[in-house]
């Protein structure tokens, strides 16, 4: 198992024909652009001059992401010449340009401790900072109106929620009104009131006699 993975982190070895063919990848040790170069070189790839022209846009990539600007440049003007144009090429190149310049300017501010020349450098930087700025693509408002359209709608959201509430405190206080307004009447009681009444003894005076009817018999 030790052999083969340390067969498989071998780097990429090129033939010196390749590297003859092609010298602008003598020294380089990126596998990824040396993978590149050994398809470019394949026997089987060699007539197929659509998928040499491909890899070879892919290795002037491959030389602008690594910092080679240079050498992506020079591999650019190439395929110029063979009349390849592709607008990658063009992302290529810009990019590549850019790189050269930034690492120009901070040489100048960083090690030679001076700003751009009224006269040359900073007029050329300024045309630059001006085209790229007429260059501008339009800003990307897919998020924004996402955020809009969400705003929205919790908003009728809301809306509608305070409504419903309002019906239904309005509903509650017509309600009181109408029980304010519109007692219920009491109906009047239908029970009949019996008045019951003592029965007097047996011993007291019948009707009509003298109350001193009892004292006379003494």
């Amino acid at each position: 198992m030790s052999q083969l993975t340390f067969a498989d982190e071998r780097p990429v070895e090129l033939k010196k024909g390749c590297m003859k063919d092609y010298p602008l990848v003598i020294g380089e040790t990126d596998p990824n652009l040396l993978n590149i170069y050994s398809q470019i070189c394949d026997k089987k790839n060699k007539k197929n001059i659509a998928l040499q022209n491909e890899l070879l846009i892919q290795a002037a990539q491959k030389y602008q992401q690594l910092g080679k600007n240079l050498k992506a440049l020079q591999l650019i003007e190439s395929l110029g010449q063979q009349n390849v144009q592709r607008t990658a090429l063009t992302d290529i190149a810009f990019l590549a340009g850019v790189g050269i310049a930034e690492s120009s300017l901070q040489h100048m501010r960083s090690n030679e401790m001076r700003y751009l020349s009224a006269q040359t450098t900073y007029p050329a930087a300024k045309k630059l900072s001006e085209s790229i700025y007429t260059s501008l693509p339009e800003p990307d408002t897919s998020d924004a109106k996402a955020i809009t359209e969400a705003s929205i709608k919790q908003k009728r959201l809301t809306k509608t929620v305070s409504l419903n509430r309002s019906g239904n405190k309005t509903t509650r206080i017509d309600r009181a009104k109408n029980i304010n307004v519109h007692p219920t009447p009491i109906k009047a009681s239908t029970r009949k009131t019996i008045v019951m009444i003592k029965p007097q003894s047996g011993n007291t005076a019948a009707s009509g006699s003298s109350p001193f009817a009892s004292f006379n018999k003494n």
